[in-house]
């Protein structure tokens, strides 16, 4: 526990030093993610505002329902605590009533762009001001957290490495689906979180087009690009890792539209690096696609943040100009898609290291070995 704790106590700190250089009084979190990055405790609001207040001089104070109150007395993080009764209350015993006690004589109160429209609505009294304070520290990965998404990502990538061994023409998504329900069981076992997931399945072509879909579990493989998805969350850090496999030969123009995504995924890789604007990123992949002339085929970014969350900042995307910088993990998942075709995309998890980077996933990538008969 002495690793979390010092962790836990580096990244208050660094927050607080981010209060202290804006003149913030105090910074309100209501994101369940953002105060489990802060707190490490594990909680379901079921309805009911769970608020941590930071200062810039002092310890946090979290605001919690008081059936919680015995729940987040912890050892290992030092705060001071205060409760009201439930989701609506007596007067003075609302989450508002005790939340504008602590706020209202403060000039300057922060609240994290993610937090509750319902916490201002209630709380006229506070000076609120919307800040990027906890998105922006969580873009760039400790040491520590590097370490917990490495070990997501091995996971990861050794069930899409079990699936592509499994899967033939006539595989049933149900098949490659049950592959992460028993690692998710034993992973389960070892580190239990209520944020745990384990989602692996195949899109059989029909579907891999559409790549939001829900394949029918009885549907099989069959002709075309098939899509292995897996999208993982161990240990409070996530991962994902994706392959576009065939178990039938290829057509001539699968071939080209497969060559196409490999091309644009090694150009979004040659520029994965520190100092590289977000927003080119996807500029240049879109650029490449269009001068293939497929870029009406085009339906999302290609590529996302990734740590606590599957999808995060930073967004690698136009009108998005931060600049990427080392220890900054994210997916590499440019796509393009067909209709009555399928889809074409492999996504890794790479961290952003000083010269370039690192792919956190491994699975197969070449054609020559995604044909599997």
């Amino acid at each position: 526990m002495q690793n979390l704790e010092q962790e836990l106590k580096e990244r208050l700190t660094s927050l607080q030093d981010n209060l202290k250089q804006a003149d913030l009084d105090a910074y309100v979190i209501t994101d369940q993610e953002d105060i489990w990055y802060f707190t490490n405790i594990n909680y379901k609001p079921e309805q009911r505002p769970f608020i941590f207040i930071a200062y810039p001089d002092r310890k946090p104070l979290f605001i919690v329902p008081q059936l919680e109150v015995d729940h987040f007395t912890v050892s290992y993080f030092d705060y001071d605590m205060d409760n009201y009764f439930d989701v609506t209350s007596k007067d003075g015993k609302n989450w508002y009533d005790v939340l504008t006690k602590y706020l209202a004589p403060l000039a300057r109160v922060g609240i994290e762009s993610n937090g509750e429209l319902l916490i201002t609505k209630f709380t006229p009294d506070i000076n609120w001001e919307t800040g990027f304070f906890v998105q922006n520290q969580r873009m760039v990965k400790s040491a520590y957290e590097l370490d917990k998404l490495q070990y997501v990502s091995d996971i990861c990538s050794k069930v899409v490495q079990q699936t592509l061994k499994i899967s033939r023409a006539g595989t049933k998504v149900m098949d490659t689906y049950s592959i992460a329900m028993k690692v998710g069981a034993e992973e389960l076992a070892k580190n239990f979180s209520l944020e745990n997931r384990t989602i692996n399945a195949v899109w059989p072509a029909k579907y891999s087009f559409m790549p939001h879909s829900i394949p029918d579990v009885n549907s099989t493989l069959g002709a075309g690009p098939n899509i292995d998805i897996a999208l993982f969350n161990l240990q409070g850090y996530a991962a994902e890792c994706e392959r576009t496999f065939f178990v039938e030969e290829p057509t001539d123009e699968e071939i080209k539209h497969f060559e196409q995504m490999m091309t644009a995924r090694k150009l979004f890789l040659e520029n994965l690096k520190p100092g590289t604007k977000a927003s080119d990123i996807e500029r240049i992949v879109d650029d490449y696609f269009e001068a293939e002339g497929v870029s009406n085929r085009i339906l999302h970014r290609p590529g996302h943040g990734i740590g606590l969350n599957n999808h995060e900042w930073p967004t690698l995307s136009l009108g998005n100009d931060e600049t990427l910088q080392e220890n900054m993990v994210v997916s590499v998942e440019p796509a393009i898609y067909f209709e009555n075709q399928g889809g074409y995309r492999h996504s890794d998890t790479a961290v952003i290291t000083k010269d370039g980077y690192r792919l956190l996933t491994q699975a197969p990538t070449e054609l020559k070995d995604l044909i599997l008969k």
